[in-house]
C-alpha cells in the first residue's frame, strides 16, 4: 500500500507542475495545480509513514521497480498473476492437458 501511495503522490506532484505552467500561460491562477501538489505531498507523506524503510529517492525508485515487476505490496501479501494451469498440473505430479488437435 505504501508503494502505491508513494507513486501516486509523486505522479500528482509532477502533474501539478505541468498544470501550473498551463495555468500561468493562460494567465489564470494555478488553483488546481496547488491542490494537486498538496494532495501529492500528503499521499507521499502517508506512504512514507506506512513504509518500513526510511524515505528517500531509493524508496521511490524501488516502488517503481516493484510496480514494473508486478510485486506491489498490499499489506503483507504480494500481488502477482496466478501460475498457468499447465505449470500447476506439472508441479502437482499430474499430467498437463494435451493441446487440442485440429
Amino acid at each position: 500500500m505504501s508503494d502505491i501511495l508513494l507513486l501516486v503522490g509523486a505522479a500528482l506532484c509532477a502533474l501539478s507542475v505541468l498544470m501550473a505552467i498551463a495555468s500561468v500561460l493562460r494567465t489564470q491562477p494555478p488553483r488546481a495545480a496547488a491542490i494537486a501538489l498538496v494532495l501529492g505531498i500528503v499521499l507521499m507523506f502517508g506512504g512514507a509513514t506506512l513504509a518500513q524503510e526510511p524515505f528517500g529517492i531509493e524508496t521511490l525508485t524501488g516502488a517503481g521497480q516493484r510496480l514494473i515487476d508486478g510485486q506491489i505490496s498490499l499489506g503483507t501479501d504480494t500481488v502477482s498473476a496466478p501460475p498457468p494451469a499447465e505449470a500447476v498440473a506439472a508441479t502437482e505430479g499430474g499430467t498437463a492437458p494435451a493441446a487440442p488437435s485440429q
